[in-house]
């Protein structure tokens, strides 16, 4: 029972007003103290009241007979509410009868000029408002009917009109074919047409070279003196081929000529040196020959008076002549080899003098880069590198040796030129300069020079340190740091994740989500002829962790139902982009990486499906299926999704203008696809501005759209001004003569 089912005990009395002002008159009041209602409501308990001393509502009010609630629970509830001309101050529950009222700490006043719910006046006062709003409302609705069956059978006099029309109409068949045939014509014009460009803009290039070349042909005839004219030059041309050919045969003849000419007087020559080679030869043959016979002579002379001891003697003395001659070339030899061994011997000990001087350099060498090598151990280069080389001071060249071995194996092709090892020092103080940038006062980073090295060394509290050091002790303090978060920080962190935070993520990934649902449903009303259609699916991005798409379910999860496996996988996945932003160091503020962390946007991708089975084989657009598709095809491909996205990025302003501009509107695409595709436009409520040479944009699916056709001056005047035209839907109107739509 409501409030509203009690009487004024008094005319005079009017506590309606502050029970209205208190929330009171429309409190209810149940038989059993319960009241389940959808929504919310208030609820008068009577056993929480207290009475008030002196008066109270029961003096004023009285419950209507016959009501549901138990006779004692209505006087109980006004006994326990205080009333008084002023407001009584001795009761935390009260009512004045000049508008102020009370609830425990809360007070106030109202007014109103008369009581409009307590009383059988104020309820007939309500009923009969009630009435008259009821009777002016069944007017008006009589009204509106008559206008509609007006309507009604207006449409019903245009329907048999269109029904007739309709009937008259010829086949549809005759006219998409000739409509495809006018298509495919504008298509072929078109391409046609660019054909044309094409060679009238090769022509123009060809013009203007061979304008270059008269020019450049009449400034080279005028400085040689040579016509212009194609067959004096032909003429000339052939006379100088001519005239090159024989200069070539007569100086091969005069190289032939010379040639022969020289080889006769080297011939002369050789036949004068060879008559009087050929006398002397003669003259030494007379000679020899006279010789030769005077020396028979003589030995026959000695053989006839010598004897059988003269020939043995001669034999002896024959062969002790060749032994001779052997021990002669023998010893010739060896002098000779005696001398070459001098000279080996020579060359040998100045070789060994130089191995010598070379193996002392070596040596010290090789004891100065043994010292070098300890000393750089002992600085700790050698732990900065990962080597685990135990050499010291007093350690001898084989422990050393031994050291640079196992240096040299762990980098084998390491370069290590000058060159190299500056763009080495440039790196390593590129990399200090940025470290210093993040470890701030931390760490107090240097890098010495140390005869051929630089050595890099980092002061932390009072103790200097190298890489490792560094490192170590950098990533305890992370690992601390990290073991240092107590259950009240991770309960701070978790805040965001099941509060406003989580709430404001969940929002705006929902309201993506049906933005691209509704966006959808926009472009399914677009099928080609050969049942092309195209969707967007704003799915996580491929290259995001795994727990990515898990995470951005359990956002979307009811907080109640959240458990804590769930919070632990939130913590994690957000505490991994925090690591994440931290990395890539983009974000300078701990906001701006909560912001980074929190971007849904970044999560996510847009991609491309079409399908051409009635909805039932969505594929994803590559390259390779949009390659394959016709030209009207691909059209609809790309321009359905961006006419998508651009309304998508006007809903955030709705009221801003939502202008598209297209040049050469839909080449390519048949008349049924524009139609489609400008119902799409439509009922995305973008502003549509196009050109083009023949599409004037004449569909019935576009309710309205002003043309301009533009015209230019005839007789030689170069003005240019527009015809405006508007369609309506149903035909074409001059600008001048506004009609109206049927």
């Amino acid at each position: 029972m409501a409030a509203d089912r009690l009487h004024r005990g008094h005319p005079h009395h009017r506590p309606g007003r502050p029970l209205q002002a208190a929330g009171l008159l429309d409190a209810w009041i149940t038989p059993h103290g319960e009241l389940n209602l959808p929504g919310h409501d208030t609820l008068a308990e009577a056993t929480f009241t207290h009475p008030a001393h002196g008066s109270s509502l029961l003096h004023v009010l009285r419950p209507e007979p016959d009501i549901p609630v138990p006779e004692q629970r209505v006087p109980q509830l006004l006994a326990g509410i205080a009333y008084g001309t002023r407001l009584p101050t001795d009761h935390p529950a009260a009512i004045g009868a000049d508008g102020s009222w009370r609830l425990a700490a809360a007070t106030g006043t109202w007014n109103k000029p008369e009581p409009a719910h307590i009383g059988a006046l104020a309820r007939h006062r309500a009923r009969q408002r009630h009435i008259a709003h009821l009777t002016e409302q069944l007017t008006h609705v009589h009204t509106v009917i008559a206008a509609l069956d007006t309507d009604i059978r207006t449409l019903a006099d245009r329907r048999t009109r269109l029904d007739a029309d309709l009937a008259a109409r010829p086949p549809r068949t005759d006219l998409e074919t000739t409509l495809r045939a006018w298509d495919r014509a504008e298509e072929g014009l078109g391409a046609r047409n660019d054909a044309v460009h094409a060679a009238a803009s090769h022509l123009e290039d060809r013009e203007a070279d061979v304008t270059h070349a008269m020019r450049t042909l009449s400034t080279l005839s005028a400085q040689h003196s040579l016509p212009t004219d194609r067959q004096l030059l032909t003429d000339l041309t052939t006379a100088l081929n001519t005239f090159q050919e024989t200069a070539s045969l007569w100086a091969d003849a005069l190289m032939t000529f010379t040639s022969a000419q020289d080889r006769s007087t080297t011939a002369h020559a050789q036949a004068e040196r060879s008559r009087e080679a050929a006398h002397e030869q003669e003259e030494q043959a007379t000679q020899a020959e006279a010789e030769a016979l005077s020396l028979a002579a003589t030995l026959q002379a000695v053989e006839s008076t010598a004897g059988e001891d003269f020939r043995h003697v001669a034999t002896r003395i024959s062969a002790l002549r060749t032994e001779r001659n052997t021990c002669r070339n023998h010893v010739t030899t060896t002098h000779t080899q005696l001398r070459s061994l001098e000279r080996r011997m020579a060359t040998l000990e100045a070789t060994v003098a130089q191995d010598t001087k070379d193996r002392d350099e070596a040596a010290r060498i090789r004891d100065r880069a043994a010292h070098r090598l300890r000393h750089l151990c002992l600085t700790g280069l050698t732990d900065d590198a990962g080597l685990t080389l135990q050499l010291t001071a007093h350690d001898g060249a084989r422990a050393t040796l031994d050291a640079a071995r196992t240096t040299a194996a762990r980098w084998p092709n390491l370069p290590h030129e000058p060159r190299h090892l500056g763009d080495a020092l440039n790196r390593l103080s590129e990399a200090i300069h940025e470290a210093r940038q993040h470890l701030g006062r931390r760490a107090d980073l240097d890098l010495q020079a140390d005869d051929d090295a630089h050595i890099f060394t980092a002061s932390m509290d009072g103790l200097r340190v190298g890489a490792t050091g560094l490192l170590d002790t950098l990533t305890a303090e992370r690992d601390s740091s990290r073991q240092d978060i107590t259950t009240a920080e991770r309960r701070l962190f978790d805040q965001p994740l099941t509060g406003d935070t989580r709430r404001h993520l969940a929002a705006r990934i929902r309201q993506a989500n049906e933005l691209v649902d509704k966006m959808n449903g926009h472009l399914e009303r677009v099928r080609t002829a050969s049942n092309v259609a195209v969707r967007l699916v704003w799915q996580i991005h491929p290259d995001l962790p795994p727990g990515t798409k898990a995470a951005r379910e359990l956002l979307l999860k009811d907080p109640d139902r959240i458990t804590d496996e769930d919070r632990e996988a939130l913590h994690t996945f957000f505490r991994g982009r925090i690591e994440e932003a931290k990395a890539k160091n983009t974000a300078a503020t701990w906001e701006e990486q909560l912001s980074e962390v929190l971007d849904y946007t970044a999560w996510h991708q847009f991609v491309v499906k079409l399908d051409r089975t009635g909805g039932t084989d969505w594929q994803l657009l590559t390259k390779k299926l949009h390659g394959a598709l016709s030209g009207g095809e691909k059209a609809i491909a790309l321009h359905l999704p961006l006419f998508a996205a651009v309304a998508a990025h006007h809903e955030a302003v709705p009221h801003a203008p939502r202008l598209i501009l297209l040049d050469e509107v839909f080449v390519g695409v048949d008349t049924t696809n524009r139609g489609q595709v400008f119902t799409l436009l439509s009922a995305l409520d973008l502003d549509l501005m196009l050109t083009s040479d023949h599409e004037w944009c004449t569909y019935r699916e576009l309710p309205g759209i002003a043309i301009h056709q533009l015209i230019t001056g005839t007789d030689g005047d170069d003005a240019v001004t527009s015809a405006r035209f508007v369609w309506n839907g149903t035909g074409i109107h001059p600008d001048d003569t506004p009609e109206t739509s049927a």
